[in-house]
């Protein structure tokens, strides 16, 4: 299979009134109108009620029960950066009420995802009655069933319901709040786990279970959750984000984390999707999730400093790990035919933390639906991500009589086999996949908002563009264009020098871009090369001074120029 075509898309639409022309560009891109435009640039969006979200009032009514009785309260999470901020902020709240709460996070190597039985006996065992989930639990019927008896149980969730059948498939717990499920009121799907987890907080704080303010303390790792599962930042996502980030690094762990990663104070989305939330993630990819949790749940600094030492160093093996999976998996992609329908990898040595990140670099490259899987012997585990038009749990329905359990969302999700049956899973899925596609060409699409000249891009533009902030996943980074661009220099960067740092030439001036994950890109561009580029920008503080770097996407030759072969 070799990499998917490229087209850049130029938008043509007149820029809206009142703002920065590239500013006004990007909206009407995007389809705005001035008064949508307007809504959307506010910057105290809509939090809606939380008792509108299906299961919330039984849910208060449970934890208010337990609460008011002094019982012993879990909050079972998960290893990745959306269940670990979540269990955090839930720990935090209720212990600053007074409740004896204890977190607890499965081990992603020996337990795998999910509600898990022995787990639940364990904390029965150590005087837990009341059990809250965060970021699981919505299909675990079986382990919700066998629950120990006199246990009550919370599901608090955003994962679409397993249904291999067509039935969706719900735990029988007291309350089960998910914004995904069939019939819900609420006005928002797209919360992340740690944003339903906010909304129980904000429940609870306005039925007065728990104190005043909580709510407020609970956005920062709230944003922090959002951001770091790609949640799409519209909606009350991005009213989330948009409270939460002005505090997020005064929460002494992301303060640690973001100094030992050099990263700035005054964060922005895009540091936390490419900077936090990769560290927090790297301890359940690792090792183990405790690690980040404590660093969540952390307030002395000293303490947080060495808890985020430690994942900065774990951060950097799973970057190697990354590395030497993508390069093995690339090689059994390239026997797979230009029109297959989708990419089915695995190795019994690959890391199962790395599959994810693994598969979704596949997505990027091949612009087909990616699974890649640890064929650990015993039960192999295995992610997916997916591609526009294909709804990837669906897909998993479509293969679950080869599956031990499945979950996620559209574009994403987790699975687990046996590992004698990943042939047959393979030739299930590939199906499945097909089915949805219906034909449909692989190709990766650039929507291009605005073209500039180099001179246009300055510190003034950066400024004038936060105003679209936060930006992800749902409200893309504007994406720009500097035409017929010649290369001055390029350098290779990073721990493998896998990144490259290009300084391009317009007409009247010069830009400086750098293209992450692309080792082989140098050898494509001779000095003096004409090239168009495509980027999202950025800034760039050295020694007091600001000046802008691009964050580049794509290349391609500019008119008349000899071709560019991008690697990846």
């Amino acid at each position: 299979m070799n990499p998917a075509s490229r087209r850049w898309h130029f938008n043509d639409v007149q820029p809206l009134p009142g703002y920065h022309p590239v500013v006004g560009a990007v909206l009407a891109a995007r389809g705005h109108d001035n008064q949508s435009a307007s809504a959307f640039m506010q910057r105290d969006g809509l939090l809606h009620d939380p008792l509108l979200l299906p299961g919330m009032p039984d849910a208060v009514r449970t934890v208010s029960a337990a609460v008011n009785n002094g019982e012993r309260i879990a909050v079972y999470g998960d290893y990745d950066a959306d269940g670990v901020t979540a269990c955090a902020m839930l720990v935090r709240a209720f212990r600053n009420r007074g409740v004896d709460c204890v977190p607890y996070i499965p081990n992603r190597m020996t337990e795998g995802y999910g509600l898990h039985g022995a787990a639940l006996a364990e904390l029965g065992e150590c005087g837990v009655s009341c059990v809250i989930t965060v970021d699981c639990g919505t299909s675990s019927v079986d382990v919700a069933q066998g629950r120990p008896s006199g246990m009550r149980l919370v599901v608090t969730d955003h994962h679409l319901p397993a249904a291999p059948d067509g039935e969706p498939r719900l735990a029988p717990a007291d309350a089960l709040v998910n914004p995904k499920l069939e019939g819900s009121l609420y006005p928002f799907d797209g919360l992340a786990g740690a944003g339903v987890a906010f909304k129980l907080v904000q429940a609870l704080e306005k039925e007065g279970v728990l104190d005043s303010g909580a709510a407020a303390a609970a956005l920062p790792l709230a944003a922090l959750g959002t951001i770091a599962d790609l949640m799409p930042l519209r909606g009350e996502n991005r009213a989330i984000v948009q409270r939460g980030m002005a505090e997020l690094s005064n929460v002494p762990g992301v303060r640690a984390l973001c100094e030992c990663a050099a990263l700035p104070l005054a964060l922005r989305a895009s540091d936390v999707a490419f900077g936090v939330g990769p560290r927090i993630n790297a301890a359940g990819r690792m090792e183990d999730a405790k690690l980040a949790l404590d660093l969540c749940l952390a307030d002395d600094p000293a303490a947080a400093h060495d808890l985020a030492l430690q994942l900065d160093g774990q951060n950097r093996r799973r970057q190697l790990a990354v590395v030497e999976a993508l390069a093995e998996a690339e090689e059994q992609v390239a026997m797979l035919d230009d029109d297959a329908a989708a990419i089915v990898v695995g190795a019994e040595h690959w890391p199962m933390g790395v599959v994810g990140l693994v598969a979704g670099r596949l997505v990027e490259r091949y612009a087909r639906p990616a699974f890649a899987v640890s064929l650990d012997p015993g039960e192999a585990k295995g992610s997916a991500r997916s591609v526009p038009g294909v709804h990837i749990v669906r897909a998993l329905d479509g293969a679950a009589s080869t599956l031990i359990r499945y979950g996620g969302h559209v574009a994403a999700a987790g699975f687990s086999l046996q590992a004698q049956r990943f042939e047959e899973f393979r030739r299930a899925v590939e199906a499945a996949v097909a089915e949805q596609l219906d034909g449909a060409p692989r190709q990766r699409t650039f929507e291009v908002d605005a073209v500039l000249t180099a001179s246009e891009s300055t510190p003034v533009l950066c400024r004038e563009l936060e105003a679209l902030e936060p930006c992800g996943q749902g409200n893309p980074s504007p994406l720009l264009a500097l035409r017929d661009a010649r290369v001055l220099t390029t350098s290779a960067f990073g721990a493998e020098r896998q990144h490259l740092r290009i300084v391009l030439g317009g007409a009247d001036g010069v830009l400086e871009a750098i293209a992450f994950h692309k080792p082989g890109l140098e050898q494509h561009l001779p000095r003096g090369r004409r090239i168009d580029a495509c980027f999202s920008v950025e800034m760039d503080s050295w020694q007091g001074q600001d000046r802008v770097r691009a964050r580049l996407r794509d290349l391609r030759p500019a008119e008349a120029a000899a071709p560019v072969a991008l690697a990846g």
